[in-house]
């Protein structure tokens, strides 16, 4: 991404400097402004990227999913009298959550 940002600021002064972009400089100012914006998002978005996610917490929601998935036809059960919606409300609660 680095890269790609810096040959798309390089394509752009090259095309100041040949004529090619006869652009007034305020419209081209904020060009840069708002490719530097982006890159800055992007860099944002790589901080969060690399905080790791914590173990326990990940443990946890494992086993409640794991909880989930064993208790919830079990209710389902107790709750309806046909076994189709007992099927039906248990692959709804199962897969949507």
């Amino acid at each position: 991404v680095d890269l790609l940002y810096h040959w798309i600021q390089q394509f752009v002064c090259d095309g100041i400097q040949l004529g090619i972009l006869t652009t007034p400089p305020p419209l081209l100012n904020r060009t840069f402004f708002e490719l530097a914006k982006g890159m800055d998002k992007y860099q944002d978005a790589m901080k969060h990227s690399k905080i790791a996610f914590p173990f326990p917490y990940a443990q946890t929601t494992l086993m409640l999913l794991i909880f989930h998935w064993i208790l919830t036809p079990l209710v389902m059960v107790q709750w309806t009298n046909t076994v189709l919606g007992s099927a039906v409300f248990t692959f709804v609660q199962v897969f949507t959550l």
